[in-house]
């Protein structure tokens, strides 16, 4: 009997710390269990008595703590320092664009200047390029015999 008793309160224990002591959260197959417990067992009133204890005062811990409108604007006052100018302002904090729209136009203008006035570095001998001089005279028959000399 007491073999009995003794898992029983276990369990009364285990599902009032699960569940609370509000009888509607516990689960419907230990109703009666739970009842029967709770009118023959003085361990088991006192177990529900400490979790009404302690349910009140994660009640009392969990309420929201209201902010008084002097906080609140005090809060929104900074924000507003905090936050002066336009969505521009806000994601390009540097100052000024054009510095840098500047230099990358310049670094770009410089790089195509460079890529037209270098020499060709992939050129092999055999094939003529645009920086070789490839007709040396202006008449047509001088044309036809530097063709036949290729």
């Amino acid at each position: 009997m007491k073999d009995i008793l003794s898992t029983d309160l276990e369990r009364f224990k285990a599902v009032v710390e699960t569940y609370g002591a509000r009888e509607e959260a516990w689960p419907t197959a230990d109703h009666e269990m739970m009842q029967r417990l709770l009118e023959t067992s003085d361990v088991a009133r006192s177990l529900l008595r400490q979790e009404k204890k302690f349910d009140l005062l994660l009640q009392e811990q969990s309420r929201p703590i209201v902010a008084s409108s002097d906080l609140l604007g005090r809060v929104l006052v900074n924000a507003e320092d905090i936050n002066q100018g336009s969505l521009f302002r806000s994601l390009w904090p540097f100052g000024s664009l054009w510095q840098p729209a500047a230099g990358m136009a310049v670094a770009a203008c410089i790089g195509i200047l460079l890529g037209f006035s270098s020499p060709n570095i992939l050129n092999n001998g055999d094939e003529y390029t645009l920086n070789d001089t490839v007709f040396s005279g202006g008449t047509m028959i001088d044309l036809e015999t530097e063709y036949e000399n290729l």
